[in-house]
């Protein structure tokens, strides 16, 4: 018959006590360090289990932070998104008025879109709903400020075309040239000194001597000379294809090559050249061709036809 194994024991006191002796079976010792082992695991299982929910516990409490922060978040950028579209609408709405009145081109409504653009379909299709949201709404944003940028381009394309335009208009006689009364027209006319009719090529306003001639518009003054018929005569040439003449001036204030502005004086009546008064001859002359000038003077209360 076979022996069970055994294990001696020693137990020493720290004091001269006497010293114990305890004799352990094998079978019992392994299972004293099976139950031991066992217990350490039982140990670390509802350790990392209790840490495990704390970390849990710790996550959700952060991602309901960040939820908070993102329905935070979402409600501002909805509200300047709001105000956005708005203004946006509006100033489209004011780009399209100015393009009416000054007669430019309207914006094509798909080129608007091509410009503006926006996020791809089911680009946030794999996010939580709120972060979803957010990054939707962080997405229009986006498309209203390039809408904006769009829409600032083609203000500089409107505010180009209107400098054009205003250069024109600067350049193009408006304005009476001086305080006078008409009382020649422009046409084919009697000549006071012949009797006989010729083509008169602009109008007569009648005023005293020295009474200012201004510019009827911008321009460089082309010519300051005497003519046998014309008298003391002033030309100023217009970028906009317009030649304007003052005539029987009794003097000139500008020279060759200055350049003048629209209202700016010139000059006076006078009485020189072939004249029956004191008066101011004035003509316009459009790519060579002679204008009616009353066609070129908006509002004065002197002109009488």
């Amino acid at each position: 018959m076979r022996r069970e194994k055994h294990f001696s024991v020693l137990i020493i006191p720290h004091d001269r006590g006497k010293i114990l002796k305890r004799k352990i079976s094998a079978p019992f010792l392994y299972f004293l360090s099976f139950s031991f082992f066992l217990l350490v695991l039982l140990n670390l299982f509802f350790s990392f289990d209790f840490f495990g929910k704390i970390l849990d516990r710790a996550k959700l409490s952060q991602l309901e932070k960040e939820n908070k922060y993102l329905e935070s978040k979402l409600l501002d950028l909805n509200s300047v998104i709001l105000n956005l579209k708005g203004e946006m609408a509006s100033l489209i709405e004011k780009e399209g008025t100015v393009r009416m009145v000054f007669g430019l081109p309207e914006v094509d409504v798909q080129l608007r879109e091509v410009g503006v653009g926006g996020p791809m379909p089911n680009q946030f299709s794999n996010q939580s709903l709120t972060v979803k949201q957010v990054q939707e709404a962080e997405a229009e944003l986006d498309k209203v400020l390039r809408q904006a940028r769009f829409e600032r381009e083609s203000f500089n394309q409107i505010y180009s075309n209107l400098s054009d335009k205003k250069k024109v208009l600067d350049h193009t006689p408006s304005i009476c040239p001086t305080t006078g009364y008409f009382s020649r027209g422009f046409g084919t006319k009697m000549d006071p000194f012949t009797g006989r009719t010729q083509p008169h090529l602009g109008i007569d306003l009648a005023a005293d001597i020295g009474t200012p001639v201004y510019a009827t518009a911008d321009g460089i003054v082309s010519s300051v000379e005497r003519d046998p018929g014309l008298g003391k005569m002033i030309l100023i040439s217009h970028l906009s294809g317009y030649t304007t003449v003052y005539a029987h001036l009794s003097l000139s204030k500008v020279v060759r090559g200055q350049y003048v502005k629209r209202g700016e004086v010139i000059g006076a009546v006078g009485n020189t050249g072939y004249t029956t008064g004191p008066h101011l001859h004035y003509e316009v002359h459009f790519q060579g061709q002679p204008k009616n000038p009353l066609n070129y003077i908006l509002s004065s209360p002197y002109l009488l036809d």
